[in-house]
């Protein structure tokens, strides 16, 4: 059947679409381009169908998400009966005899069911469920169970902690007190706890776009340009933010420096290239910025035992990275100047772990000995931050190889020869190695040059891998 996608008001396509299938068959005719999904506008002008499911595909709810209570042919028969609006961006989909319009079944002035979040999630008895399936549920993409409401006229999403531990909610708290504290622009979270035995423990936040926007992910982003293998996951990004003419490409690196920065001191396991993105205008195509910080719930070691907690060793060292390198640490390397560039005042953080220890207590699932070891663990991961910024940065690497370089006096020359040479270079200069040789926690002038020589030993060890890596297109380049 012929069926037209729309975006907001415009026409973009029209597709033969089998909705009892939910499978797009062919695209028929394209009626304006520029209004084509963000990174799929070459594949879907050369009529490549497989491009436009996939797109589609990317913003429904998916079939592995956890505790779906329902058959994946209920699924599907919810998906069928949609018209996909949702509370992400404004594409929607409809039958060419249809007389639906965005006027009439947006979620973003329109009300719409809030009890499908329940029904999917098998909160509610499936006998008392009235079959109504307009609703932003549908096109909620990810695995965590979450819903739509509507508070005061505001467009709220709950997003439920998952057991053992129930713990996201929790870690979205901390996220946000963090980015208050630092000034990193953020979703505002809260959350609610409710019951003990079976706890019903969710966040809550407001939709950060409204009927005038959308929220376009960098993993969309990243396909307007063909990627040059020698190029890194990261400078590729920038490369299509400014192929499609986003403003201020400086801004947007800076608030990808607090995302790796806010990711790494919490731990965040599951920042990947669709949770983090860009929003525009939907009928200017104006792009507005980078998206604010959100979705961090999978983080501070959610899902690991409170046994391995005590084992804490590997937990700093070892936490995957799905963005711009393989591990948080790897990567907080390869971005230490942009971070050291944020001027970030660790003094902020200094209470931060009686401010999580507190928000924990609610929850009843957490006893105090895990709500010690995470907080500890949080305190570590800060400290492992600082140590990192002010030793892998720039200006940092130069004072090193100025002390690798000079081999023709001894090792305590050298490090003074170094420090008046950076400090000389400006003030900034002299404050960064101040910094940075008080990270070390020098002991004696034994002990300075065997940490100096480590981190020299390691300098060289990054440069090589560095190469490996530029040479393979992966990762985020080494600064």
């Amino acid at each position: 059947m012929k069926y037209l996608l729309f975006h907001k008001n415009i026409k973009v396509l029209s597709v033969n679409y089998l909705a009892d299938s939910n499978e797009f068959r062919d695209i028929i005719e394209i009626y304006n381009e520029n209004h084509l999904p963000i990174g799929l506008k070459q594949l879907i002008q050369d009529k490549n169908i497989d491009a436009l499911k996939f797109w589609w595909e990317s913003r429904l709810i998916p079939q592995t998400r956890h505790n779906l209570a329902i058959t994946n042919t209920e699924l599907d028969n919810i998906i069928k009966k949609s018209y996909g609006f949702c509370l992400s961006d404004q594409y929607w989909i409809k039958p060419i005899n249809s007389s639906m319009t965005w006027e009439t079944g947006n979620f973003f002035t329109n009300t719409f069911n809030e009890e499908l979040g329940k029904y999917i999630s098998g909160q509610i008895n499936p006998n008392n469920y009235k079959h109504d399936f307009h609703s932003p549920d549908v096109f909620s993409n990810g695995e965590q169970d979450k819903r739509w409401v509507i508070k005061n006229n505001k467009r709220i999403l709950l997003k439920y902690g998952q057991p053992p531990y129930y713990e996201q909610p929790f870690n979205e708290m901390l996220a946000t007190e963090i980015c208050r504290r630092l000034n990193f622009n953020h979703v505002q979270y809260g959350f609610i706890s409710k019951g003990h035995e079976k706890p019903m423990i969710y966040s809550t936040c407001p939709c950060f776009i409204d009927e005038n926007t959308e929220y376009v992910p960098a993993g969309f982003i990243q396909y307007v340009v063909n990627k040059d293998k020698k190029k890194s996951s990261y400078d590729h990004l920038i490369e299509c933010c400014k192929f499609l003419e986003m403003p201020n490409i400086e801004e947007i690196k800076k608030h990808l420096a607090e995302m790796i920065f806010l990711d790494f001191i919490i731990a965040n396991t599951d920042r990947h290239f669709g949770n983090f993105g860009f929003i525009r205008n939907v009928e200017t195509l104006e792009w507005k910025g980078f998206a604010p910080n959100f979705d961090t719930g999978n983080s501070m070691f959610f899902e690991l035992p409170t046994s391995d907690l005590r084992r804490n060793t590997s937990l700093l060292q070892n936490i995957k990275s799905k963005s711009f390198a393989k591990t948080q640490k790897e990567q907080l390397r390869k971005f230490a100047t942009e971070v050291l560039n944020l001027n970030i005042d660790f003094n902020k953080l200094i209470d931060i772990d009686s401010y999580y220890k507190t928000i924990l207590t609610q929850n009843k699932k957490v006893d105090e000995e895990r709500r010690e070891l995470l907080s500890q663990l949080l305190l570590k991961r800060i400290e492992e931050s600082k140590e990192i910024i002010y030793s892998r940065n720039n200006i940092t690497k130069n004072f090193l190889s100025l002390i690798k370089n000079n081999s023709a006096i001894g090792f305590e020359k050298k490090i003074k020869l170094a420090y008046q040479t950076m400090a000389h270079q400006s003030p900034k200069n002299k404050e960064i190695i101040d910094i940075y040789l008080r990270t070390l926690k020098v002991v004696s002038p034994e002990d300075l040059e065997k940490k100096l020589n480590k981190d020299i030993v390691e300098m060289k060890i990054s440069e090589i891998r560095q190469s490996q890596t530029d040479s393979n297109g992966i990762g985020g380049r080494e600064n």
